[in-house]
């Protein structure tokens, strides 16, 4: 019996023991036990899990933790607006206080949530205080349920606490620059007062894609509010100090790539089914079929080549990708652009070629729009993009069909001879478009780290049923720090992708750690949405990812939780009504 077979069957043996135990543990649970009163009622229960919900929200507020973390973030929030600069423009300054305002709220309501969801029945249960709720006619499933929910609806106080207050600081961040730009404008630009008043009033007019020099949408809306010529905005603006010049750009930046909700539409890998037949009955036919090899691992290594053959542009080639978007609306305010970040096999050294300097990190490619054979077919020059850093420009709209198809063109043109590589399916190349204002965005930002936030309440709680408080809190801490650290645990199990063995390699002690590392995944995740870095880039969360997200981790996995704390808290022998 070699080594894999014995791993299947005892796999196969502790699924089927883990079966029964909890068949076992099922029964035993929704077996009448004394202590419990009510039972599984539902005649009433709103009422009553709204008097637990109510009782716990009152004790969180006024909990000394609840109100220490609350300050914290009152404090911090204002803090982290005075001091975030990022890159010295008032978008890297608006990015970095989204990351530091929005990224250290989460943070800290997820150690209130554990802290305070761990001690909701622990200290009563330790204190003999829940001898009053459980000797009453309550079910105890409705006071497991109860305590959750106050949890959560305190954590969604916060949570609207800090989205609020990081909305504000935005918003003053962006009346900042246009204050200290209308007194520029005064002092280096030679407006009157109401000319400069009326000139920042434009930028809240600006619509369109963005632009260079005198063609930029800024000067555009400037020009129509004060009746002058492009010159003499343009003459207006150079006799500004160069970081007003350049925070002008950046604010253009901001108001089509950060302050907006996004939606994202993947450039989807094409189905190589057809390809990968004829080239499997091409070998077979020619009987160069490798022979200790399954017919699964031959047309897996088929599709492996020819997913790096389609995703790697070598020097002097090129590729051509249709994007199905929205059909192009007839207006100003209609902006989409292409995101995209490659990667090379080899890190590119800076070279003299000809009167053009090759930079270090940087790729010399050309894309182009539209079909070639047609009159709105719109070639760029060759430009220099970064490696590893996401890339974005605008799509001008008379490069895309009336029914909102994209035809992408790239070309490698790096005399290095480095081959470009885009990571398909995924974010790597995708077009964005505005689906709403940024305040939509924000609302789904907070609703997705929201539901991190319910997941740890149902671990809370649950260990709160059979475990003191200081054991539970650092048990539910410590498996909320494995869970935002699968990545490294993977890395340091040597089970992540790059690290994988061939399928004929495999060893046992590798497919216990893959199963394990999965395991974990699978039961310690609590979202993954990221929101903070969509907030970042403009890139709205979706009703459609927060319906699923909701869906498989408060409705699935909360509930399970919410279950087992249930059967846990029902064996519980507590205090029992005397008759």
């Amino acid at each position: 019996m070699n080594e894999n077979t014995f791993f299947m069957i005892m796999f196969a043996f502790g699924s089927v023991m883990g079966l029964i135990t909890l068949g076992y543990v099922i029964r035993q649970a929704f077996s009448r036990q004394s202590g419990e009163v009510g039972g599984w009622e539902l005649r009433g229960a709103g009422r009553r899990i709204g008097a637990v919900l109510r009782t716990t929200l009152a004790e969180g507020l006024r909990a000394k933790v609840a109100s220490g973390f609350a300050a914290l973030i009152l404090i911090s929030i204002p803090v982290f607006w005075l001091t975030s600069e990022g890159d010295g423009t008032i978008k890297g300054k608006v990015q970095m206080f989204f990351t530091y305002s929005l990224g250290f709220s989460l943070f800290l309501l997820a150690i209130l949530t554990v802290l305070f969801s761990c001690r909701s029945l622990s200290v009563e249960i330790a204190s003999r205080q829940i001898y009053g709720i459980v000797s009453k006619p309550i079910p105890r499933w409705q006071i497991v349920v109860g305590k959750w929910l106050g949890v959560i609806l305190l954590d969604l106080v916060l949570i609207i606490l800090a989205g609020v207050m990081t909305w504000t600081g935005t918003r003053m961040t962006v009346s900042s620059f246009t204050k200290d730009l209308e007194k520029e404008l005064v002092t280096y630009g030679n407006l009157t007062p109401g000319q400069a008043a009326t000139a920042v009033a434009a930028l809240a007019e600006v619509r369109g894609v963005g632009r260079k020099g005198l063609e930029s949408p800024v000067v555009t809306a400037i020009c129509e509010m004060l009746g002058k010529t492009r010159e003499e905005v343009g003459d207006i603006l150079l006799r500004l100090p160069e970081a007003t010049r350049v925070n002008l750009r950046r604010f253009d930046e901001l108001r089509r790539q950060v302050l907006v909700a996004r939606a994202m539409i993947p450039v989807e890998v094409p189905d190589f089914t057809k390809e990968i037949e004829e080239i499997y009955q091409s070998l077979k036919n020619d009987e160069r079929l490798p022979t200790d090899w399954s017919e699964k691992r031959i047309r897996d290594s088929i599709t492996r080549e020819l997913m790096l053959s389609y995703c790697s542009i070598g020097y002097a080639e090129g590729r051509t990708w249709e994007i199905k978007g929205p059909p192009p609306e007839e207006g100003k305010d209609w902006v989409m652009s292409l995101r995209f970040k490659m990667r090379a096999p080899r890190q590119p050294i800076a070279t003299q070629v000809g009167d053009i300097t090759l930079e270090t990190d940087q790729l010399l490619c050309e894309w182009a729009l539209g079909d070639p054979r047609k009159s709105n077919f719109l070639p760029a020059p060759p430009g220099q993009y970064p490696i590893n850093t996401a890339n974005e420009f605008e799509i001008p709209q008379q490069g895309i069909e009336k029914d909102g198809t994209i035809l992408l063109s790239f070309m490698n043109v790096d005399p290095r001879r480095i081959e470009a590589i885009f990571d398909l399916p995924g974010g790597a190349l995708s077009v964005m478009y505005r689906i709403g204002p940024w305040e939509l965005g924000l609302v789904q930002a907070l609703l997705a780290g929201f539901i991190p936030l319910c997941c740890l309440a149902a671990f809370g709680v649950c260990a709160s049923t059979f475990l003191s408080f200081p054991v539970g809190s650092l048990i539910v801490l410590t498996l909320f720090v494995i869970s935002s650290s699968m990545g490294f645990v993977a890395e340091a199990l040597a089970v992540a992708k790059e690290y994988a063995p061939p399928e004929h390699d495999r060893e046992l002690a590798w497919e216990v750690r893959r199963l394990t590392v999965e395991t974990m995944d699978w039961a310690l995740s609590i979202g993954d949405l990221d929101p903070i870095n969509r907030l970042m880039e403009g890139h709205a969360v979706g009703w459609p990812a927060l319906w699923r997200a909701t869906w498989k981790y408060v409705l699935i996995k909360s509930s399970l939780v919410m279950i087992l704390a249930v059967m846990i808290f029902r064996r519980r022998e507590l205090a029992a009504v005397i008759v």
